[in-house]
């Protein structure tokens, strides 16, 4: 059991390090939010015409509880949650959270006897969840935007030969692949139940929350207003995204260097702190054992975060 104890330690700090860093990425990064602000008509004119004519970018918290649904930090959380798991419950997630920092607090703590070692623990476990319900969510998104070009020009051919779009958004639900074609399916089912279309759109984008979908139900939008032809319109849309995706897949090649960098970063101090420890015991016991082995491998964690940080500033070209 005490040869897995260091694994366990590092793999801690590394959660710990990774959650750190996507805090301060969440923080740096507020391109989602200006873009929150001009789809939601924040910064233009108000009013019945503005709201029905804007897209709304934000999840409805009616599965929240209240006390939990006054916080923004919580709502983050829950829209993450539904976009990855759909059925997930937020309480559920919550006491997952909870349960797993205070088991891995606990056991460092009593195997450790130090309680910024426990409390480093229990910060990785309460991150753990939450990392794996974004991996998903990204998976997800990814996907999408990969079906969607083909989506729209498989509407395209649909209005082409005559059909309306809510004929269109159902055999786009048959045809198309999941995740997508769920999407079309739930927008379909809330339309003819009653609600107008426009609103079964505007909920898909908030479900979604992809900038090429947006692009795709502004114009639906527009073109419901003032009308126009929209299979021609969806085609310029498909070569659009599907230019953006070369460009995307042509500046990830580019940074792939600068990326591996990071990895190497990361992962680099941990393999080194592996290879010393089975050299020398006593090196780990110095490191984990005494106060200022703690505040050195503090010091190099906070580092190894800011490293990561300035290189993944580097190497993202937004497109």
């Amino acid at each position: 059991m005490e040869e897995l104890f260091p694994i366990l330690v590092a793999l801690c700090v590394a959660i710990f390090a990774w959650g750190l860093c996507a805090l301060v990425l969440g923080i740096v990064q507020g391109d989602k939010r200006k873009l929150t602000e001009r789809l939601s008509g924040k910064s233009g004119s108000t009013g019945a015409g503005a709201r029905a004519a804007s897209i709304v970018m934000q999840v409805q918290t009616k599965a929240m509880p209240a006390l939990l649904a006054r916080s923004a930090f919580m709502r983050s959380i829950h829209r993450q949650l539904v976009h990855a798991h759909p059925e997930a419950s937020l309480l559920k997630f919550l006491a997952l959270s909870i349960g797993l920092s205070v088991v891995a607090g606990v056991v460092f703590l009593t195997w450790m006897e130090s309680p910024w070692v426990a409390l480093a623990a229990a910060g990785a476990g309460a991150y753990l969840p939450y990392m794996m319900v974004v991996r998903k969510k990204n998976k997800r998104q990814r996907r999408i935007s990969e079906q969607l070009p083909e989506a729209l020009d498989f509407l395209q051919r649909i209005l082409r030969a005559g059909h309306s779009l809510s004929t269109g958004l159902s055999m786009m639900a048959d045809e198309l692949p999941q995740p997508l074609a769920g999407e079309f399916r739930r927008c379909y089912d809330e339309h003819s139940l009653g609600q107008p279309l426009e609103e079964c759109l505007r909920d898909m984008v908030a479900r979604i929350e992809s900038t090429d979908f947006a692009f795709f139900v502004t114009a639906v939008l527009i073109q419901r207003q003032t009308g126009g032809d929209l299979s021609a319109l969806l085609g310029n849309i498909s070569g659009m995204i599907r230019q953006r995706i070369r460009l995307q897949q042509y500046v990830k090649a580019k940074t792939a260097e600068g990326r591996f960098t990071g990895y190497i970063l990361v992962c680099f101090p941990v393999l080194m702190f592996f290879i010393a420890s089975s050299m020398n015991p006593d090196y780990k016991k110095n490191l984990l054992g005494t106060s200022t082995g703690l505040t050195m491998l503090g010091i190099a964690a906070g580092l190894v975060v800011l490293g990561l940080v300035t290189i993944r500033k580097i190497t993202t070209v937004r497109v």
